[in-house]
């Protein structure tokens, strides 16, 4: 895979000790992306996290050179101190370096540091061995010790001895030169003086590490240790003497070159003798500026460098250290510095500063640009980015002098650095190491190039679904329309291109071959159609990029609501399965346009207005099996209107856990008496959530659908509500509930209220309703219905979500179609529309039918829709689906959604912090409210409205907030609600004014973005209450359905923006107001076009433009401080167009006579909404007739007729047909020559009329295109005239033809763009358009005075005469010119062609005909084939054929023997080929044809097993189910019960099913229903596990899976065990949970610990969580967090008797579920009664012992005891 760092990793092959990394320095690294490796650090400084402190090899954070094979990090250490780390494989302990652990020191506060860690080998560098030679670990910053001992066995391990103490000898490096007194073998390590804790030994810096063994081979024997504290490293190496008779001689000795002799002996300054690097410590008794040489002392000709060394002293009589390296460094690891050999060095005063010199800088020895930077450590560096590609030379030097580092070292005019640099833009490094006297110059190697190398360039792989270069018709596509895809790749990258397509609708893949359409030196670009569709569907595609053995995928982003955001895409290893979506739809679909017009308020009925006190709920009414039923109003004792909700939540407060049974009174008198409020507001539409008869105040349990709730009037309130609605121009929207009733309801009848009608489906098996719902019989008593024998309690049923107030019903069983639409008006959807409703609402409309998509035999909302449009044509149907809904948006059953992702996405761009709550987080279809910048939000608003059909997207529900999330100010808060704390908002004075800013800017995107703007009652004045933090998330249930804040009710809304003169009132309400009316005056902003107009990331600004027939709006969104704003609208709106600032008081302004309007100052967190006053100018007509009128070399004649109102003409010009144009020139006529263009590539064009007063441009033309190409003038066959042939593989001699172009031919070599081929056919026959000629490629063979000459060979198969001609195109194939013998002058005649005999070969016997001809395996997308070889030794090749159904064998490839496979690829899933093959011999002899075989390529079977294992603690009775997407493989579409597992051992479960491989599956393992669903890490809500069927080698795929966690609550353990006759009266009873517990429900009546026969014990209640990590190899890791429940009896329990433990289902239970059955367990007298007074934790019972290792202590596990 290409990347774009290749060059450096290639350059900089590996650094290693030639540079190490360095202490943090003040320079700017390369800008290259972030990539952490593998390699971490983990230390004593951050708990010894060995996962979150990667090291990088990629040129960032602190590292130096990327690819370099040295990993680092730059990190600051918080407090001073000493610490100790490692370096490991991330996450894994069992790969660390070194052996035990590294150190380091620090001596201030948040000191920077850099880890660095080389892994390269250097045991084979040149000269002296240094320790460790490979995996290195070093730090640089920190605070070194400042004094070394070498300590060893032969000293006694004395670590202060001051006979072996080190010395610093500069370079920081630490000498010892010590006499070992006997021979032997030795152990050594350096340690920091006086202390064991610091070392340096075999495997580097180390706390304890391996010692360094070395041998003497005689006592007295001299050993030199050398410590190299700049890489971390250690030398202990017998002193020895180097063989060489070198000098030093310069300006400071006179130039003699024989007296000052360099020592390899340890001596004289050398610092390790026989190493090959010679020394001498030498006083320069002047300070100054010297040149030297190293000289074989005596003679001249052997002296280096070759221009004389420089160096620098700073002091009279300063000691100057020569040394002069004469090992051979080319094949060290790292990246290689100059000279390689013969280093001449001297530590003198090194330079201050250094300068990167060259042509390429003309030179400059001062040139600031290019001065390296000191990294200190002797290291200076710099990256110098170059303009233009090129070749340069280059060097570095002492600033301001000539004095440089060059090819050969330190030479006052050293030898240039030649460099070539490929690229405009390229960074080429300039290194300097000067404690080594070498130098670098690195540039990036030259830019590979694609070939079919079996290395696919991800870099340049590229797809834009909204470009329509890439895909046209992009978005939503009618049937019957085809869809071209496009992919670019590099140039002659690819071997193939696939489209993998899926078919929602049909759940079949298909695998489409693209082809390459055009191509240039950078890219080929391929295309394939997706044939167009005659029903309406998804479609999802991606791409799969092959080169050779290579594959990788290119597909959507991922980053998306479900898998992407459309648009561009990114390339992948594997596949995750992240395709682009194409929406087929009905071309008849139609919404209403009183939606797409309108503007929609929700209303919560209860809450909304009490206009009848008459009907209200009385406190105590029925509520399923809750004590003490309904409250009112909160239980306030003044029962005031603007009560605050009491908090369910708070334990202590007057309603704990009390949801769906508090009622304020709402009801639809109470509407009626405020609609002209919520027209003056601008409504035109309310929808109401559910009204009919039920037992809550939120009425999604619906008990009748066929009566208004009694609470909130009767039909003839309904009748006067819609009527007096209607008047007012308003429609009214019902919410239609049936996915499920009420357990309450006439129809189910769980708690026998009903006698007057009939036997609920609860109460009787024989109930006419029994078949609307699922049944389960479980153990007799333990149910809640009568079960399917009679037997009461025995059986269970299927509830929504877990609620088992919510009974799911049958949706398909046709009494359940009759009850809701099958019946004309008798039926609940038609009859409510007869009565004066326009439309409905579908809560959880999805779990009813799937969709069109989903299940495209579910005609369940197709029959409801025309069930209420046969009543009246305009009702509109919304469905609630948080998703993508597009399954029920393609013509026949929805009109729309309600748009959560919408108001997510626009939401997110007025915040700057994420916010996270119950309902928007990362495991919810809605996500996390993320902030967003304007390229951002265009790209989630132009996903959504790719996906959406037009009548869709313009009738979305576009809503904000609703009865199911928080409230829209809370959201827009950037206080309380970025934090976890609810305190602050308890105070009525909570500062609301910056959310209120930002949702008035949120409300700006919401009216003028297409789509229905959808108010939350109260919205319009900022209705918000004290919202509850709780379980680890802001929750938004009940505090998103407060009272309506009227200031005329009684008691006083809580927050003062809400009471009376609270800018609620008086600053929300009317800007609400004044976007209403203006949304309401523009069609512009209702039903116009939506047109980008410019997306600012660098200022925070996002404009649009709305246009419609007579209307425009311009609408500028400003999520960063106020400023100024100018758009470009030239060619959108006229010059001179006015529009009003309705934001700023209708300021004027006026678009520019440049075609730009200017806003002085758009304010913060808001924007300006710009409409149109007067009337819009009209812009130019159209051209309908562009041609491309002539042809030639280059260029392309192009006309058309002028067009009404066009003052000139913009031409486009594209490579493609349908996108990808790109601007030509603006032309003042009808006419125009494009030239300098490539022959034989057919170019595209279109034309924009443009009036140049106005800048208004029309719509683009009819498409017209044509391929420049040069004129042949002349051309023919050459010759020879005849040929005799004899049949075989060896081709005929060279024919040769030659062609004339007029000035282009006479240039030497090939033309460009001429194609020559030879052919030949039947005897007098014309080759033109004859399929019975044959044709090769010929090849350029000469220049021929003025004419191009090609020649080419045939190779005929069959004995005959023939006659042979040439042909020529300049078009790349499109046309031809046909040459024979005279030329083309006269045309072509068969007289004058070349005549071809071919006679038959000696042999004419065929060879054995292919036996066993067999389909090996098949897939979608390919057969292979395979056959018996045949034996003739004279074998050439087989031919195969094949046969479509209903057709002829044609030929369909050669394969050349001895081969005898074949994979056809070129193949459409579902179509069924008969294949032949044949073999040929040397003589093009054909056997007989083998038997023949067919195949179908279908996806293959695959043995599908499923394997999971559940937590220990799942019920022991429970059957395991899997449900998910696809019927035939889980038995049913999501039903939670229809597909058991077997149970294969203690917690073990398998399933196994036969399937289609290349299905996409989801899934979840279930215990019967979704109250007792798979629940844990990111498996929850809607987030199912997901694979992709692969038939592998073996055609079983085996799924091992691990339930972590069930959604249900569920005891883990209990001490006492349940039967224990073993345990201990004084520890308390404790349960162990699964999950975090709403602790408020236990109590003494829902946790009873009885004695039999006795009345519950009292005791005392404690808790505590504790949290159980996992690890998943799908899903990742993780923690469980549970309860523990210690209950403690205020007495002993008496030993006499037995116990039971009974724990209610209803006090055991969280946010997102319950407890489902009652539990139990008992134990009974302890056999032996003791008391356990250890603390030790290994005596704690099962249970008690989770606790234990929590570190809860034993004083909350054991009883305390009372006086």
């Amino acid at each position: 895979m290409k990347h774009k760092l290749i060059s450096l990793m290639v350059a900089l092959a590996v650094l290693a000790g030639l540079f190490s990394p360095l202490a943090p320095p003040a320079w700017a690294p390369r800008p290259v992306v972030a990539a952490p490796s593998t390699w971490c650090i983990a230390g004593s400084f951050q708990g010894w996290d060995n996962t979150t402190m990667p090291l990088y090899d990629d040129g960032t954070n602190g590292d130096i050179l990327a690819g370099d094979n040295v990993f680092s990090l730059d990190t600051t250490i918080a407090a001073a101190g000493r610490y100790e780390f490692k370096v490991v494989t991330c996450g894994d302990w069992g790969t660390a370096y070194p052996s035990n652990n590294s150190w380091f020191f620090t001596s201030v506060a948040n000191q920077a540091i850099k880890f660095t860690f080389d892994t390269n080998d250097h045991s084979a560098d040149a000269g002296a061995t240094f320790l460790p030679p490979q995996n290195i670990v070093h730090v640089w910053g920190d605070d070194l010790p400042t004094a070394f001992t070498a300590v060893g066995d032969w000293q006694g391990w004395a670590n202060s001895d001051p006979a072996t103490a080190m010395t610093a000898i500069g370079h920081e490096l630490y000498r010892l030169k010590y006499t070992i007194p006997t021979a032997g073998d030795h152990m050594a390590k350096i340690v920091r003086t006086g202390s064991w804790n610091e070392q340096y030994g075999a495997d580097g810096r180390n706390i304890n590490g391996p010692t360094i063994n070395f041998t003497t081979t005689a006592d007295n024997q001299e050993v030199i240790f050398l410590l190299d504290t700049r890489t971390g490293r250690v030398a202990v190496t017998i002193n020895q003497a180097g063989a060489g008779n070198w000098c030093v001689a310069g300006s400071m000795n006179g130039w003699d070159n024989s007296s000052t002799p360099l020592f390899d002996d340890g001596t004289n300054g050398d610092l390790i003798g026989g190493d090959g690097v010679f020394s001498l410590d030498l006083n320069v008794a002047t300070a100054g500026r010297y040149e030297f040489k190293a000289v074989e002392c005596g003679n001249w000709n052997n002296a280096y460098p070759s221009q004389n060394a420089w160096f620098y002293t700073t002091a009279d009589a300063q000691v100057v250290k020569f040394t002069f390296d004469t090992n051979d460094h080319s094949t060290d690891a790292g990246t290689p510095l100059y000279p390689l050999q013969n280093i001449v060095n001297a530590w003198d005063s090194p330079p201050a500063s250094l300068t990167a010199v060259g042509d390429f800088q003309g030179w400059n020895n001062a040139d600031p640009a290019t001065a390296l930077t000191d990294l200190g450590h002797g290291f200076h560096m710099l990256y110098h980015p170059f303009t233009a590609p090129g070749d340069y030379t280059g060097k570095i030097v002492k600033t301001g002098t000539w004095d440089a580092f060059g090819a050969d070292g330190r030479n006052m005019d050293a030898p240039n650095f030649d460099f070539t640099v490929y690229e405009a833009g390229d960074e080429v490094l300039f290194w300097v190491d000067a404690y080594e006297g070498r130098a670098a110059v690195v540039p990036p190697p030259p830019p590979a190039q694609a070939s079919h190398d079996n290395n696919v360039w991800w870099d340049d792989l590229y797809h834009d679904s909204l470009d329509s270069l890439y895909r046209t018709p992009g978005g939503a596509v009618t049937t019957q329309t085809a869809v071209t895809l496009r992919f670019r790749a590099a140039a002659n990258d690819l071997t193939a291109v696939k489209v993998r397509l899926w078919n929602d609708r049909t759940d079949t893949q298909t695998f489409l071959n693209m082809a390459i359409v055009a191509t240039d030196a950078t890219y080929d670009w391929w295309e394939v159609t997706v044939p167009a569709s005659a029903d309406p569907t998804s479609y999802w595609y991606r791409f799969i990029a092959i080169d050779g053995t290579a594959t990788a995928y290119y597909e959507d982003n991922g980053k998306g609501f479900a898998g992407g955001f459309g648009g561009p895409g990114h390339p992948y290893a594997q596949s995750p399965d992240n395709s682009w979506q194409i929406t087929v739809y009905d071309p008849s679909f139609h919404t209403p346009d009183w939606v797409k017009n309108g503007i929609i308020y929700q209303i919560f009925p209860e809450r909304f207005r009490d206009g009848d006190p008459t009907n209200n709920t009385p406190p105590g009414s029925f509520h399923y099996d809750i004590p003490g039923g309904s409250i009112y109003r909160s239980n306030d004792p003044a029962e005031a209107w603007n009560a605050p909700l009491c908090d369910p939540r708070d334990p202590e407060g007057p309603c704990p856990q009390v949801y769906g049974q508090n009622f304020y009174g709402g009801d639809l008198q109470g509407i009626i008496d405020q609609l002209d409020y919520l027209a003056d507001l601008g409504v035109t539409a309310i929808y109401m959530n559910p009204i009919f008869t039920s037992p809550s105040n939120h009425k999604y349990d619906t008990t009748n659908y066929g009566e208004i709730d009694p609470a909130f009037g009767d039909l003839a309130d309904f009748q006067t509500l819609t009527s007096e609605a209607a008047t007012r121009g308003i429609s009214v929207i019902l919410d239609g509930v049936f996915n499920h009733t009420s357990s309450d309801s006439i129809y189910f009848d769980r708690y026998h209220r009903y006698t007057e009608t009939e036997v609920g489906a609860c109460e009787s098996a024989t109930s006419p309703y029994r078949g609307w719902y699922y049944f389960t019989d479980v153990t007799p008593g333990t149910g809640a219905c009568t079960g399917s024998d009679g037997t009461p309690l025995a059986a269970n049923y299927e509830s929504w979500w877990g609620y088992d107030s919510l009974p799911k019903l049958r949706a398909n069983t046709p009494a359940v179609r009759d009850l809701i639409w099958a019946q004309g008006t008798a039926s609940i959807g038609p009859y409510w529309i007869s009565e004066g409703a326009d439309g409905w609402r579908f809560d959880v409309g999805g779990d009813v039918d799937p969709g069109t998509t989903g299940d495209p035999t579910n005609d369940y909302w197709e029959g409801f829709r025309n069930a209420v449009r046969t009543i009246n044509p305009e009702t509109y149907l919304v469905g609630e689906e948080w998703g993508n809904s597009t399954s029920w948006l393609l013509g026949n059953e929805w009109d729309a959604s309600m748009n959560y992702q919408f108001g997510t996405s626009i939401k997110g761009f007025y915040r700057h912090t994420p916010f996270t709550d119950n309902d928007h987080n990362s495991g919810s279809s809605a996500g996390i409210i993320a902030p967003l910048k304007p390229s951002q939000l265009e790209e989630r608003l132009r996903y959504l409205e790719e996906r959406n059909p037009p009548e869709a997207f313009y009738a979305m529900l576009n809503l904000l907030d609703s009865h199911d999330t928080n409230r829209a100010l809370f959201f827009m808060d950037h206080n309380a609600a970025v934090g976890t704390d609810p305190t602050p908002l308890q105070s009525p004075t909570y500062d609301w004014s910056d959310a209120m800013t930002r949702l008035m800017g949120v409300a700006l995107l919401q009216f003028t973005l297409p789509g229905a703007p959808t108010l939350y009652y109260g919205d319009e004045v900022g209705l918000v209450g004290p919202t509850a933090y709780s379980g680890g998330k802001w929750e938004d249930d009940p505090y998103n359905r407060l009272p309506f804040p009227w200031l005329d009710e009684s008691g006083t809304p809580f927050y003062t923006h809400l009471q009376s003169g609270g800018a609620g009132w008086t600053t929300l309400r009317p800007y609400y107001q004044l976007l209403a009316a203006t949304r309401t005056a523009h069609a512009a902003l209702r039903t116009g076009s939506f047109d980008t107009l410019l997306v600012d990331d660098a200022n925070d600004i996002y404009s649009y433009g709305r246009l419609a027939a007579d209307d425009a709006a311009v609408i500028i969104a400003n999520r960063g401080a106020t400023q100024p704003v100018t758009v470009d609208v030239s060619g959108y709106l006229a010059v001179g167009t006015q529009l009003v600032n309705v934001l700023d008081g209708n300021a004027l302004y006026t678009v520019a006579a440049d075609g730009r309007l200017t806003v002085p100052a758009v304010p913060t967190l808001s924007g300006a909404l710009l409409v149109l006053t007067g009337t819009l100018a009209t812009p130019p007509a159209a051209v309908t007739d562009l041609a491309v009128v002539a042809e030639r070399g280059g260029e392309l004649d192009l006309a058309w007729t002028a067009a009404t109102g066009a003052d000139s003409y913009d031409l486009y010009r594209s490579r493609f047909s349908g996108g990808g144009y790109e601007f030509v020139a603006n032309v003042n006529g009808t006419a125009y020559t494009d030239t300098a263009l490539q022959n034989a590539v057919t170019y595209y064009y279109v034309v924009v009329s443009k009036d140049d007063t106005t800048l208004l441009t029309s719509d683009t033309s009819n498409e017209a295109s044509g391929m420049p190409h040069y004129t042949i003038g002349w051309a023919n066959l050459q010759g020879p005239p005849s040929i005799v042939h004899t049949l075989g593989i060896t081709p005929t001699e060279n024919i040769y033809g030659q062609v004339w172009i007029d000035g282009v031919t006479s240039a030497p070599g090939a033309t460009p763009g001429l194609w020559a081929q030879v052919g030949f056919g039947p005897d007098g026959s014309n080759p033109a358009s004859n399929p019975t000629w044959s044709w090769v490629d010929a090849v350029f063979n000469v220049q021929s005075g003025n004419n191009d000459e090609f020649k080419g060979q045939l190779l005929p198969e069959f004995v005959g005469e023939y006659d042979y001609a040439y042909r020529y195109s300049t078009t790349g194939g499109r046309d031809w010119i046909y040459a024979d013998l005279d030329g083309i002058g006269n045309g072509y005649d068969p007289a004058q062609a070349g005549a071809l005999t071919v006679n038959p070969a000696a042999d004419i016997t065929p060879p054995a005909t292919p036996l066993n001809l067999r389909v090996t395996t098949w897939s979608a997308e390919s057969v292979s084939l395979e056959w018996d070889p045949v034996a003739d030794a004279d074998l050439y090749a087989y031919d195969l054929y094949r046969e479509e159904a209903g057709g002829t064998p044609a030929w369909l490839a050669r394969v050349l023997a001895p081969a005898v496979t074949y994979v056809d690829t070129d193949v459409t899933t579902g179509q069924t080929y008969t294949y032949t093959v044949q073999a040929l011999d040397t003589a093009f002899n054909r056997s007989t044809f083998s038997n023949p075989v067919s195949a179908t390529p279908l996806p293959r079977v695959v043995e599908l097993r499923f394997i999971v294992d559940v937590p220990a603690f799942t019920p022991a009775t429970d059957t395991v189910y899997i449900a998910g997407n696809n019927a035939a493989v889980f038995g049913a579409s999501w039903n939670p019960s229809a597909q058991p597992l077997t149970k294969i051992g203690a917690h073990t479960w398998r399933y196994d099913v036969t399937t289609d491989e290349g299905l996409q599956l989801e899934y979840k393992y279930t215990r019967g229903t979704w109250d007792v669903v798979e629940n844990w890490g990111t498996l929850v809500g809607t987030n199912n596990r997901s694979l992709t069927t692969d038939y592998g080698t073996t055609g079983v795929m085996t799924v091992t899976n691990t339930v972590h966690n069930w959604r249900d609550v569920l005891p883990m353990a209990t001490y006492p065990a349940n039967g224990a006759t073993d345990w201990e009266p004084t520890h308390p009873i404790s349960v162990t949970f699964n999950r975090e517990l709403n602790t408020s429900l236990i109590t003494t009546g829902t946790f009873l610990l009885e004695q039999l026969a006795r009345a519950p014990l009292p005791g005392t209640f404690s808790f505590s969580t504790f949290t159980e990590p996992y690890t998943d190899p799908d899903l990742g890791d993780g923690i469980i967090t549970g309860t523990l429940l210690l209950f403690d009896p205020d007495a002993d329990l008496p030993t006499s008797g037995s116990y039971r433990v009974r724990m209610i289902k209803n006090g055991f239970a969280y946010g997102d579920g319950a407890m489902q059955q009652d539990f139990s367990f008992t134990f009974g007298p302890p056999s032996v009664v003791t008391v356990h007074r250890t603390t030790a934790r290994g005596s704690l019972p099962v249970g008690i012992a989770v606790a234990a290792a929590l570190g809860l202590g034993v004083t909350l596990l054991r009883r305390r005891r009372r006086a």
